[in-house]
């Protein structure tokens, strides 16, 4: 990698007006990229949600669902106040932690875009092509957004057959809405991992601040629920506002405020990209 800086040049009328078009056509380039990455990640939560489903009339019947001999404090940290229904069960199971999983494909992606294209060369090549930088963004946080969904659609949606299938009492409704609410909150950690590629010349550090920050919010809500001095604090961390929607009804609030969180950070990629250098 050499020191040439390539300098951005501004867009055309034409390209303005082309815009539409070429958004479409890279969004599209975009989806099919990546798309057999997010499959593999599909197949693998479907499938461990699915043998979680699967289990619990075993663990129901065994009696081993009991939470009452647990320390009250183990039972606040990870809203355990029963596991005797599917709801909870599923909730401590699967969804309480499944957006610490689930945020490495946003993260590794959108730290991919930018920063990670420029350290294999790619960036000069692709703004050799007229593409603006700002469709370029667009298009990928749409992208990566569009498979978030799709995955989670069919997360809930095979969850919700299963149960169907053994007979265990868990609502469509149910099942979408704790599917979905992992969107917001996945998405916010992408998209402070787009902003930093947008920033920085190190993928590592794009990949691993995020990461690290999320961590560090579930622990503060984790510990907050039962150290007095910790709770403010939980005002700080997305998990707070990611709630549980199958304890607690889906919390609609907290899932716009993180959806805006994801959308404002993500638009700050832009003005970020266009006044950079791209090294080649």
């Amino acid at each position: 990698m050499t020191d040439t800086a390539i300098p951005h040049t501004s867009s055309s009328a034409t390209r303005d007006v082309a815009a539409p078009l070429t958004l479409g056509i890279y969004l599209r380039h975009l989806l099919w990229r990546h798309s057999r990455g997010v499959i593999f990640w599909t197949i693998g939560v479907t499938v461990y949600s699915a043998l979680m489903i699967l289990s619990f009339p075993a663990f129901e019947e065994s009696g081993t669902l009991d939470v009452s001999q647990y320390p009250e404090a183990m039972r606040e940290a990870f809203n355990l106040q029963s596991l005797s229904t599917i709801e909870p069960f599923l909730s401590s199971q699967v969804f309480n932690f499944l957006p610490l999983v689930l945020m490495f494909i946003p993260i590794t992606t959108f730290a991919g875009a930018i920063v990670g294209a420029e350290e294999r060369g790619a960036l000069d090549v692709l703004f050799g092509t007229p593409l603006p930088r700002q469709i370029y963004v667009v298009a990928y946080w749409l992208a990566v957004a569009t498979l978030m969904l799709l995955m989670l659609l069919v997360l809930g949606l095979a969850s919700w057959a299963v149960a169907v299938a053994i007979g265990v009492d868990l609502s469509l409704g149910e099942s979408l809405l704790a599917s979905l609410n992992v969107f917001p909150i996945t998405m916010a950690a992408g998209s402070i991992a787009l902003a930093l590629s947008a920033a920085l010349r190190q993928r590592g550090i794009a990949i691993g601040v995020p990461v690290a920050l999320m961590f560090l919010m579930y622990l503060l809500d984790v510990v907050g629920k039962i150290v007095d001095d910790v709770t403010p604090l939980r005002n700080l961390s997305f998990f707070k506002a990611y709630g549980d929607p199958l304890q607690q009804g889906m919390p609609w609030g907290g899932a716009a405020l993180l959806l805006t969180i994801a959308l404002v950070v993500g638009a700050l990629a832009i003005p970020l990209f266009q006044r950079r250098d791209i090294y080649a």
